[in-house]
């Protein structure tokens, strides 16, 4: 695997210049994985053998210039299947070429996410339409003098209905073009939205995001 590390920075740069994902090695994880593993093994055990050795201290800046590689690579990919997901979750197609099987399940798991929370807490925008507004008879059925239903605090956490959680995150990286029914948007780096948590979760481990803190006071009023 000795120029595995230049097969990396080939790699790196073909998905920097493709709109959609590059074609990638069908074992680009796993052959990713057990040359990083290599690398990190050899510095480590020249440098225990001889600390002030070039040799050791050669594989050690290669493992970390091969680890930022395969980050841009791995990130950038990451992006690029969250935004077909989301083009997917408005009915666009499904289709993902070039993907890895690794990449196809994350893209499944973000399009479920994405669906399930858009139903959760928009059900208005579903196919379907809104739901009917009742009867006229049954508003009166309800007992006059019934108290209205407490208001939660300001502090409170506001959830999708069903209980599904989410996050709100900044966005670290810009993303291509996304299309949204006749209209086309861009996210850029330092936008910030609001995700299921099990998506935000994935998009933070691949530091394509960071979380975002908000204060009470900025809560919004509810009731």
């Amino acid at each position: 695997m000795a120029d595995y590390y230049t097969k990396l920075l080939e790699l790196r740069r073909a998905e920097g210049s493709a709109h959609g994902l590059s074609k990638l090695p069908v074992d680009f994880y796993p052959q990713t994985r057990a040359y990083l593993a290599e690398l990190k093994s050899t510095f480590e055990t020249e440098l225990r053998e001889n600390p002030s050795g070039r040799k050791g201290e050669l594989a050690r800046q290669t493992h970390q210039r091969a680890v930022q590689t395969a980050r841009d690579i791995v990130e950038a990919r990451m992006m690029k299947i969250l935004t077909a997901a989301l083009q997917a979750s408005l009915g666009g197609s499904r289709d993902l070429p070039n993907a890895l099987p690794e990449e196809r399940v994350l893209h499944e798991s973000l399009l479920g996410y994405l669906r399930q929370h858009r139903s959760e807490v928009a059900p208005y925008l579903e196919p379907a339409g809104p739901p009917s507004a009742p009867p006229k008879h049954a508003a009166s059925a309800a007992p006059r003098n019934a108290p209205p239903e407490p208001a939660p605090s300001r502090g409170a956490t506001l959830t999708p209905a069903g209980g599904a959680e989410t996050q709100i995150v900044r966005v670290l990286k810009d993303t291509p073009k996304v299309a949204l029914g006749s209209e086309t948007i861009e996210l850029r780096r330092d936008d910030v939205l609001s995700l299921p948590a099990d998506v935000a979760r994935l998009l933070l481990e691949g530091h394509v995001v960071e979380p975002v803190q908000v204060r009470e006071k900025f809560s919004p009023a509810l009731g």
